[in-house]
């Protein structure tokens, strides 16, 4: 389920910026996407991480 819903934050961001192409900075839009992007994915990494460390040792993982 985690991985689903940062797959449909992506692409709700890239849905956005894809409508608003006319009022975007491309001098920073590539940039911010990059930094976004990478949010998204450590996020994802660090609630994968716990779900495992959870299962290793039995216990229910905590979502943030």
């Amino acid at each position: 389920m985690v991985v689903e819903e940062s797959r449909l934050l992506q692409a709700c961001l890239f849905s956005t910026l894809h409508k608003n192409t006319t009022d975007l900075n491309y001098e920073k839009l590539l940039q911010d996407v990059v930094t976004i992007a990478d949010e998204v994915d450590a996020q994802l990494k660090q609630q994968m991480l716990r779900y495992i460390a959870a299962n290793a040792v039995g216990t229910k993982p905590r979502v943030h």
